[in-house]
């Protein structure tokens, strides 16, 4: 996004570009031309994620990628702090959740109803709004994890316009199974720590665990159908190029994100 996904206006800016994240609304992204600076908007650090039956692990969330950040060559381009931070660990789906291109033009999920949250709660309901596989049952979004380096998560939350002044999550959006420490504010996407599902495992000698919680970078207020950005559509198919080759589901990709994605 230079500023999940999928902020981005082309691979090679880097979050040191001028953005304009205080005065993206829910019908716009963060442009390449105000004088909000990735600095400014990061200078307050996030205070850590509350201790949960999802963060009391010594090991803290994977990364979630479901859009264009499904590609290993655009984590590379990205995560510069920690080489390894780019280099996928796994395929994993996070069940009952739906994927779509929002209004805004770049790739977005929605999670099942009982996890919603401010304009979710009104539109992100009915299935006829996003891509589904299958019916309501068989919904879920497949993506790659990675183990992002500190630095590297700081990175990134640039590129997905994380608003760290925003205020902290409402109380009554307090859900079991999600930790959501802010508010969306005036930023593009959110952060979410949620359980995720391994379908594989790559190249991780001794690691067997089935669910793992897992980072993923949520906008809260764009979740309706709307046309990919231009200059999103060629790195979404390399994406998916990647991400199939890599083990996401062929099928999947196929029903739920190219009718989305023209090649």
């Amino acid at each position: 996004m230079h500023l999940h996904t999928d902020l981005d206006v082309d691979t090679t800016t880097t979050p040191s570009t001028l953005i304009n994240i205080t005065t993206a609304t829910s019908a716009t992204k963060p442009t390449t031309t105000t004088t909000t600076t990735l600095t400014e908007l990061t200078s307050t650090t996030p205070s850590p994620l509350p201790t949960t039956a999802l963060t009391s692990g010594t090991a803290k969330p994977l990364y979630f990628a479901y859009g264009s950040n499904l590609s290993p060559t655009q984590m590379a381009s990205r995560c510069t702090a920690l080489p390894s931070s780019s280099i996928p660990l796994a395929i994993a789906r996070l069940p009952k959740w739906r994927w779509l291109i929002h209004e805004g033009g770049y790739a977005n999920v929605v999670p099942p109803a009982e996890m919603c949250v401010s304009k979710q709660q009104a539109e992100c309901i009915s299935t006829g709004e996003v891509g589904v596989a299958g019916g309501p049952d068989e919904d879920a979004v497949y993506g790659v994890l990675y183990d992002m380096g500190e630095e590297d998560e700081r990175i990134l939350d640039g590129f997905e316009g994380v608003d760290y002044s925003a205020p902290d999550a409402a109380e009554e959006d307090m859900v079991e199974g999600m930790v959501r420490e802010k508010e969306q504010g005036h930023g593009s996407y959110n952060k979410w720590v949620v359980e995720a599902e391994v379908v594989k495992w790559m190249n991780v000698d001794g690691n067997e665990a089935k669910t793992v919680p897992v980072l993923v970078y949520v906008d809260e207020v764009r979740v309706r159908n709307g046309p990919p950005k231009a200059e999103y559509v060629p790195r979404m198919n390399r994406a998916i190029r990647e991400s199939v080759v890599l083990g996401l589901p062929a099928k999947w990709a196929e029903e739920v994100m190219r009718p989305a994605i023209p090649l």
